[in-house]
């Protein structure tokens, strides 16, 4: 998953110069913040009010990306390679077969 890796580094980059002096609450806040959007969006679409789903759909699609640089920012101030830990997650997750093993996913 190198471009998570990459994008963690571009948005470093751009955080130093738009943010200076921000940190880990702001990162993790905000990617909470568009959590939030999501499940507004999700809801409203739902309910069919206000507006076409179209419109509640690309508002879900804009914070599923928001989400995903805000936590980009969480890993930077943990020091964790983004890209590096999705990639040994998905790793790990892949390998359980729900099916299979209800229980908790792999033979055990």
């Amino acid at each position: 998953m190198r471009q998570l890796s990459e994008l963690q580094q571009e948005r470093d980059v751009w955080v130093a110069i738009n943010f200076p002096g921000d940190d880990m609450p702001n990162s993790l806040l905000g990617a909470v913040e568009e959590l939030g959007e999501l499940a507004h969006s999700y809801l409203k679409a739902s309910q069919g009010i206000r507006g076409e789903r179209s419109k509640h759909e690309m508002a879900m699609g804009d914070a599923v990306a928001d989400c995903v640089i805000y936590l980009a920012g969480v890993c930077s101030y943990l020091g964790l390679d983004y890209g590096v830990l999705v990639q040994e997650t998905w790793d790990m997750v892949k390998q359980r077969d729900w099916v299979k093993y209800p229980e908790n996913g792999v033979d055990s």
